[in-house]
């Protein structure tokens, strides 16, 4: 277990309770509520990376098996929101980031202890970096379609609830979801370049198995919504669907990776 673990998941559950509090606490000044969950964020964000950074120092890098990569997800959730949220006023995808991070976070420590499963294979170690990279950005984007969706229907039955009266404008929620779509596609795209790489080198079945077809799957999702949004104009309700449906499939495939580790096959 790293040294910083309680403290980070102290920082996180701050994090976590402040978001909340911004959709359910009437009365409060919204500005030092964003300001303070941002700066718990950010001191979380860097005590994680400090027990990253052990980990490596004790041999246990980032992908070198499951369980790592799951809490390099929820590190990446979060700087990615992050530096979003510092050019995108969408503190209220945070209610739903943050939480999701922090559950990541603390299902990765609490997981049993894994081999590696790619051995020191660089190609491997790419692949699995740049694909968690990827997930990680398309979860980002997947709050703002859920956000999205929740504050469409809201206005559309003209039933303003917690998340229209505190949350971003649909616009905004849209641009946050395109952004980390353009952001993370293409560290998707190589991740499956050099795992098809990766899985020809090693002579595995592994091109031909479920859980790369998944992973295409999601590839092809994604490539064609970013074409659809730049040829015909697709946005809003469709795009957010499409959102949530290629981060199922990308979850699929995660959680593949994950139950591999455990049951060490």
């Amino acid at each position: 277990m790293p040294p910083l673990f309680p403290v980070t998941l102290a920082l996180y559950a701050v994090a976590c309770t402040l978001y909340l509090a911004h959709l359910w606490v009437e009365n409060t000044p919204v500005g030092s509520l964003q300001s303070g969950a941002r700066i718990a964020l950010g001191l979380a964000f860097a005590s994680h990376a400090v027990d990253i950074g052990w980990l490596c120092l004790h041999g246990m890098h980032p992908v070198v098996n499951a369980r790592e990569a799951l809490s390099f997800v929820s590190w990446l959730m979060c700087g990615a929101f992050l530096l979003i949220s510092f050019r995108l006023q969408v503190s209220i995808v945070g209610a739903l980031v943050v939480p999701a991070t922090m559950v990541l976070y603390v299902a990765a420590r609490l997981s049993p202890s894994q081999e590696a499963l790619h051995g020191s294979s660089l190609l491997g170690n790419i692949h699995v970096t740049l694909a968690t990279a990827g997930v990680a950005i398309f979860a980002v984007a997947a709050g703002a379609a859920i956000i999205y969706l929740i504050e469409e229907r809201n206005l559309k039955a003209h039933r303003p609830g917690r998340l229209s009266k505190h949350g971003s404008a649909l616009m905004t929620l849209d641009t946050l979801n395109r952004r980390c779509i353009l952001l993370g596609f293409p560290l998707f795209t190589v991740a499956m370049v050099t795992g098809a790489l990766w899985a020809v080198r090693s002579h595995t079945t592994g091109l031909f198995s479920a859980q790369y077809a998944i992973a295409t799957a999601t590839w092809i999702l994604y490539a064609g919504l970013l074409v659809a949004r730049q040829t015909v104009g697709f946005r809003g309700r469709k795009a957010a669907l499409v959102t949530l449906l290629g981060f199922a499939t990308a979850m699929i495939v995660l959680l593949i990776y994950f139950a591999r580790g455990v049951s060490g096959a």
